[in-house]
């Protein structure tokens, strides 16, 4: 009876231990591989409607990998050393078009830990002014800022940093509510 009642407690530790370990695995620690890190933010046209990767846009999508060729530096024109110096070691790249002008570019980049992404952000809104609010989602998560006809925003869940520029959208409202869908999907994979 007793050793009934050990192993019915080993099987319940054994699987608390394998579901809370299958959850680590999945949570905010970030992707083990580039690859992984690139199938989690690569969109699809059923991942936000209306919008698809630009088709004449051969780099539309990038996993890029500190330390290689295909690097932030290859993707970005100069400022990269702000994102790896903060410990940025991959990132993904994504050009998107919806309906003429409208376009949308982001990098989501892997931080290593929540505390440097949080920094970054600070960093990045504090640097940029970045006092727009986004509809849905608190000023210390996301905050963008605008001119014309093009709105960046800055956005961080866990240990990952988003930079969204959304273009061709001349209404800041408009904007930032697109960018809004953009941070739902962002937070659903990134979680």
């Amino acid at each position: 009876m007793e050793f009934r009642a050990a192993r019915t407690c080993l099987v319940f530790v054994s699987a608390v231990l394998l579901f809370s370990g299958s959850s680590c695995g999945s949570s905010n620690s970030g992707p083990l591989t580039s690859a992984e890190l690139g199938a989690k933010y690569k969109f699809s046209t059923t991942t936000l409607p209306g919008w698809q990767l630009d088709p004449n846009d051969s780099g539309n999508f990038l996993v890029l990998q500190e330390g290689t060729d295909n690097d932030l530096f290859s993707a970005m024109d100069g400022g990269s050393n702000t994102f790896t110096n903060a410990g940025c070691t991959m990132s993904v790249y994504e050009h998107l078009v919806a309906t003429y002008p409208q376009s949308a570019t982001f990098y989501a980049m892997y931080m290593g830990t929540d505390a440097n992404a949080t920094t970054l952000f600070n960093s990045q809104v504090t640097t940029y002014t970045a006092t727009d609010s986004i509809p849905g989602f608190d000023p210390s998560v996301a905050a963008g800022y605008g001119a014309l006809i093009s709105h960046t925003v800055f956005v961080h869940f866990g240990a990952m940093f988003f930079r969204l520029v959304i273009s061709g959208i001349t209404d800041a409202t408009s904007a930032y509510q697109a960018a809004a869908q953009f941070l739902t999907v962002f937070k659903t994979e990134t979680n």
